[in-house]
């Protein structure tokens, strides 16, 4: 079985490293993500299943055979057809269009129900006759005062005192508590209109408590229950749009981790590292080529004297002697470090040729070595 590769360098393997950790992390916030959900979503909205939010209204809807939408366009004549219910929860605004759209599926038999404060296209929905008038003091309960389909099978209902209508209008008080109404109703052509004037009943904190859940499921009708989203913020979801958001940030880590995987095992820039450190020249060539350059001088023995000086110093080191040492014991000296005939006469005499002051520099060169080293007799046989 073939094992994969891995970089040599430090930098690759941390990066590696990085990537697999980005991997992870974004795998398991995905699995968290889809098997616990965290609550979430705009209030009034039938996807939020925070306290806020309607998707328990929707899901007991669907458990009782009522065909729940989410309506994502605009309200229109023609994103409005058929009949069933059309759900405007704590709408901040519509246009005139929207809400006159509202209105003509109403009177073409539908049922509309608009929960929250009224906003100024209420007036539109309403066909602006004798507006009722609304409170953010409302009362914490709430009981049916007329049979009617919009309260079947509702006796009571608890609310969170968010509103009230103070005053009905020409409307038809179906629910009410002892300071003020919860719910309005309006014939409309040949299907109503149901004004909610606080819609915390059909959230999901409360839709458990009293007769709430009866309430949600009076209001739907036989359905569809439709849920107008765009005044939510949820428009129509097209291309990258329609990726859940979830699966969303998973792509942009695993795209993280691809640069980074990328900057890891790229080229870096700049020129190519050497394979090798590139070495000082041996000191030895550095002292022929020296000495060659002194030999094309015209000043052959001024030239050479310094190198002939230092290489005496050398051997006077190495062997023991003084300055004023006789010539015997220099060439003894010499012989006995290893130095040939050449370099032994160039240490004890002037140069009188190219070749004296070649045999000055290989001298210093052999005596530059450790004690032993045998350069200039080296040298000489391979000259």
């Amino acid at each position: 079985m073939n094992r994969i590769p891995l970089p040599q360098s430090r930098a690759a393997r941390t990066g590696l490293v990085v990537l697999a950790v980005i991997v992870a992390v974004n795998v398991i916030g995905a699995l968290v993500d889809a098997l616990v959900p965290s609550p979430g979503g705009p209030p009034s909205s039938s996807f939020a299943t925070k306290p806020h939010g309607l998707a328990a209204w929707a899901e007991l809807a669907r458990r009782n055979g009522i065909q729940v939408r989410a309506l994502r366009d605009a309200p229109s004549r023609t994103s409005l057809t058929g009949g069933g219910t059309v759900a405007v929860m704590d709408a901040g605004g519509l246009t005139g269009d929207e809400a006159r759209a509202l209105r003509a599926f109403a009177e073409r038999g539908g049922r509309v129900i608009a929960a929250g404060e009224p906003r100024g296209w209420t007036a539109t929905l309403l066909g602006n006759r004798d507006l009722p008038d609304w409170d953010d003091d409302g009362p914490e309960s709430a009981r049916r005062l007329a049979g009617a389909p919009e309260t079947a099978g509702v006796a009571r209902v608890k609310t969170a005192g968010d509103g009230r209508w103070t005053r009905a209008g020409d409307t038809q008080r179906a629910l009410a508590g002892d300071e003020g109404s919860l719910l309005l109703l309006r014939q409309t052509g040949r299907g109503r209109i149901a004004l909610l004037a606080d819609s915390s009943p059909l959230q999901n904190r409360l839709l458990d408590e009293d007769d709430n859940a009866a309430l949600a499921l009076a209001l739907g009708g036989r359905g569809p229950l439709t849920f107008v989203e765009s005044v939510h913020g949820y428009g129509p979801q097209r291309g990258l749009a329609a990726i859940p958001a979830r699966f969303g940030w998973a792509l942009i880590g695993l795209l993280l981790a691809a640069l980074v995987f990328m900057a890891a095992r790229g080229r870096r820039l700049g020129p190519p590292e050497r394979e090798r450190r590139e070495l000082a020249p041996p000191r030895r060539a550095y002292v022929d080529s020296l000495a060659a350059t002194m030999a094309r001088g015209k000043a052959r023995e001024e030239a050479v004297e310094p190198v002939r000086a230092e290489a005496r110093r050398r051997l006077a080191r190495r062997a023991g002697l003084r300055e004023d040492a006789e010539p015997e014991a220099w060439l003894a000296a010499a012989r006995g470090a290893g130095l040939d005939d050449d370099a032994v006469r160039a240490l004890t005499e002037r140069a009188k040729d190219d070749e004296g002051v070649v045999a000055t520099g290989r001298a210093l060169a052999a005596l530059a070595g450790p004690p032993g080293h045998d350069t200039g007799r080296h040298d000489a046989g391979a000259a």
